[in-house]
């Protein structure tokens, strides 16, 4: 009888060891229906039980294969609920400011201040497929001034983009965007004698295939950019025709990642080719501005969150123009973004960029411009948020660099997830390399967001 109670005791162990995988997984069910307090509840803790290859199973020990808790996530009780809990979510706010300005239309000889009233209204949508994204933004920004109608503004954009996961390994891209600017006095582009600020469009549509081979992957992308310039009322009583400044710029580009998917490190080389083909041929200087553009980039994509996010690099970018009075243009420079996140109060992001822009002037290519900034901000509680930053933008027209330098410190107070109060103090320098038209400017700026 002795003898049978052993048999069974060493079956019962050797069934044991030959499947320990199903043996933790019964562990884990029986956990998973259990409270992190032992007590049945619908916040069970689940086990993840990581799966191995059929040959390693069999020489698993119990003690090899830990069973840690998955870590609970408590949602951001300020977090505005959205609008619908369908497979496409929107969000919508409205921004409301009180605006006062110590030079309302950036003078530098004869600057007035004055109280203005801003509305920045906001929809947003995106979607929470499991496969496939789609999003999309529409923003609006209008000042309207109590004494300086002439200073009034009106910008804004609407955007669209998503992704379609064609393969596991391959997806298609797109993104489309329209929006328009104000290019106030002190601007390169705003004549010395307009009696308002210079209006401009941007298209631009760009659609892109990516394949992963695995430690590598490409990524073509086909683009269409369109820049319009509306004319400008001078204080003479005429305009400025800006229609030779329009064109259209079609461009390729061609991207090489080495990293495999995960990779907190993924550095890239990327060939770009976008010529520029003008409406108006020649333009107002008699001069053909029509161009062949290109560039390389050589940059690093950093993706260690939450603590470092960013994609960045070094830019070399050249233009040459058809019309041979005109020279051909080139810059050098760093392009993109790092955020940087020490700690969950703390968020730091650092940006640059460079950029060829087109120039009016007679014999006069173009003109190159750099610019980048530094933000941050630290959240005092939980709905209280402080930030400041600084960002600095350059410019070489006409032989001499024009920079412009903005600093800003503000706070932002969320009392629900429906009502926030915010304000925020903001020093504008612009230097021009002829000494003249140098402006200062201080803003004040106090509101209430309404968001859902």
């Amino acid at each position: 009888m002795g003898s049978c109670h052993v048999l069974l005791s060493v079956c019962a162990v050797a069934l044991l060891c030959c499947n320990p995988v199903q043996s933790l997984a019964q562990v884990a069910d029986l956990r998973s229906t259990l409270t992190d307090d032992g007590t049945d509840g619908p916040d069970a803790t689940v086990v993840d039980v990581p799966s191995l290859p059929n040959a390693m199973q069999t020489n698993v020990q119990a003690d090899e294969a830990p069973l840690p808790s998955r870590p609970k996530v408590r949602p951001d009780p300020y977090e505005p609920p959205g609008i619908g809990d369908g497979p496409i979510q929107y969000h919508a706010s409205l921004e409301t400011d009180g605006v006062f300005t110590s030079n309302v239309k950036t003078s530098s000889t004869n600057p007035h201040s004055d109280f203005g009233l801003r509305l920045a209204p906001t929809l947003s949508f995106a979607t929470n497929w499991s496969r496939h994204e789609w999003h999309g933004t529409l923003i609006g920004d209008f000042i309207a001034y109590a004494n300086t109608p002439s200073a009034n503004s009106l910008t804004g954009s609407i955007e669209t983009g998503g992704r379609v996961d064609v393969r596991r390994d391959t997806q298609i891209d797109f993104d489309t965007s329209l929006a328009t600017y104000l290019s106030t006095g002190g601007d390169p582009e705003v004549p010395s004698d307009a009696t308002g600020a210079a209006r401009s469009w941007t298209f631009n549509a760009a659609s892109g295939l990516t394949h992963d081979f695995g430690p590598f992957s490409t990524r073509v992308k086909l683009g269409l950019l369109r820049n319009a310039y509306d004319n400008v009322a001078l204080s003479t009583g005429g305009v400025e025709d800006n229609g030779d400044r329009n064109y259209w710029e079609p461009s390729l580009a061609v991207r090489g990642t080495f990293g495999t998917y995960g990779a907190r490190l993924k550095p890239y080389v990327e060939l770009t080719y976008d010529p520029r083909l003008h409406d108006q041929v020649p333009d107002r200087n008699g001069q053909d501005r029509n161009s062949q553009g290109g560039g390389l980039a050589v940059g690093l994509n950093l993706d260690d969150g939450p603590i470092w996010m960013g994609d960045i690099s070094a830019n070399f970018i050249a233009r040459d123009y058809e019309d041979p009075a005109l020279n051909t243009a080139m810059a050098l420079g760093l392009n993109g973004f790092v955020t940087w996140s020490p700690t969950p109060l703390w968020n730091i992001v650092a940006s640059s960029g460079v950029t060829l822009s087109e120039s009016e002037q007679i014999d006069v290519s173009a003109a190159p411009g750099w610019n980048g900034g530094l933000l941050i901000a630290y959240a005092v509680r939980e709905n209280v948020k402080l930030k400041g930053g600084v960002t600095v933008s350059a410019i070489n027209d006409s032989g001499g660099l024009d920079t412009t330098t903005v600093a800003s410190l503000g706070a932002d107070w969320q009392l629900n997830p429906y009502l926030s109060l915010s304000g925020s103090l903001q020093n504008t320098w612009f230097n021009a390399a002829s000494g003249s038209g140098n402006y200062t400017e201080q803003r004040v700026t106090t509101g209430v967001v309404l968001r859902h």
